[in-house]
Formats: C-alpha cells, sequence, structure tokens
C-alpha cells in the first residue's frame, strides 16, 4: 500500500474529496491535508509548509506528495524539509509572475473558470466560511511572494518530480508551468481538456496517473 499526501490550493479541500476517495478505491493510503488558511493551518506559507513537513516525517515514508494550486508551494517547501517525501507531483503550479500582486490574483481567483469540472461557489462555500476573509487575504498574500521557479530547482537533486498542467486552465499559464518544470529539470505532463482545478471530475485518470508515477518509484 502507497502512502499519499495531498497539499489542497487556497482555503479550500472539498473539492478534492471525490479524488482522495478515488485514491483510496485504488489501494492507496491518502492524506488530504487541511489548506492554507483554516485556523488550524495558519495563514502563513512558510509556517503551514512546516506543518506540511512534520506530518510527513511522522507518517512517512510518503510514496508520492502531491501539491494542488497553491499548494504546490507549500508542498515543494515541504518536501525540501524532510528526507520522508519519495516523489512530487505538482498540479497547476502557482503563482505565475504576472499575478503577484494581491489585487491580480485575487481578481484571477475570484473571476473562476469556464469548464464544465470547475468547482462552483456552492463546492467552496463551506471551506471559505471556514477560512474567513481574513485568513484568505493574509494567506494570499503570504503565497505571492514565493518565487515557485526558484524554490523547486533547490530541492530537485534526487528527487522524482512531475508538473501537470491541465490544457484548459486559465489561472496557471502554461509558459509558466513549462518554466517550473525546465529549470527543476521535472517531467512536464500536460493533461487534456482539465481545467485548474484538476482532477476535479476526473478521477478515473488522476488515479491512473497516480499509479504509473508509484510504480516507476517501485
Amino acid at each position: 500500500m502507497a502512502y499519499v499526501i495531498m497539499v489542497p490550493g487556497l482555503a479550500v479541500r472539498n473539492y478534492l474529496r471525490p479524488a482522495a476517495a478515488r485514491l483510496r478505491a485504488a489501494g492507496h493510503d491518502v492524506d488530504l491535508l487541511p489548506p492554507i488558511g483554516w485556523p488550524s493551518s495558519g495563514r502563513d506559507l512558510d509556517g503551514y509548509a512546516d506543518r506540511v513537513a512534520r506530518h510527513a516525517s511522522s507518517y512517512g515514508p510518503v510514496d508520492l506528495m502531491i501539491g494542488m494550486s497553491v499548494g504546490t508551494q507549500a508542498a515543494t517547501l515541504a518536501a525540501g524539509r524532510t528526507a520522508s517525501v519519495r516523489r512530487l507531483l505538482l498540479i497547476s503550479p502557482t503563482i505565475d509572475p504576472a499575478r503577484r500582486s494581491t489585487v491580480r490574483a485575487l481578481s484571477a481567483w475570484m473571476g473562476g473558470e469556464d469548464h464544465p469540472d470547475s468547482p462552483g461557489v456552492g463546492t467552496h462555500l463551506a471551506d471559505w466560511l471556514q477560512a474567513g476573509p481574513v485568513g484568505i487575504y493574509r494567506s494570499l498574500g503570504s503565497v505571492i511572494r514565493m518565487r515557485l521557479e526558484d524554490e523547486l530547482p533547490r530541492i530537485a537533486d534526487g528527487l522524482p518530480i512531475t508538473v501537470a498542467h491541465g490544457e484548459a486552465d486559465q489561472l496557471s499559464p502554461l509558459p509558466f508551468a513549462a518554466e517550473v518544470a525546465g529549470r527543476a529539470g521535472a517531467r512536464m505532463l500536460i493533461v487534456p481538456d482539465a481545467p485548474h482545478s484538476w482532477p476535479i471530475g476526473d478521477g478515473d485518470r488522476f488515479a491512473d496517473l497516480v499509479g504509473q508515477l508509484l510504480h516507476s518509484v517501485g
């Protein structure tokens, strides 16, 4: 049984529950962590990454750590702070330079995506209420200062890394994802017809990818 940690995006987790359940149905032991922004997780990226790293060290070895959206930043920092992580999968990496201001990031985030699988307000509402507007604002202020394209190469030596970009992602541009992967020597994967919030609505294809990555770990 493989041990998988999923690190969600900013202040949201419910949208990933079906994907986590699909991995469990495939026989994996899955931890879907609380997101940055919730009171229990904190609102500072550095402190949140420390919590993720400690969790990985306590329950590891971690066969695969998966970061989604802002979770790609936390997962990268956490993987550099523990020897427990064996492989890293970063889905929809953030935040690209064009959105590194609170106003621009909030505008893009609140604008959402025009994709049939993208989560609606109802999916996120309970998560957003748990974080509260102050939690969301402070967390966003923390993550926009982190340059993923600079941080990922620092942990890349000997760590297998895959960067996945949804073909229909309107929040994380493909050139940024490609730069992140290229500078770290990571495998770049484009997921056809997938939104920023992938793997929402696409559990089977997600489980197939995770299975392939875990198999390559041996």
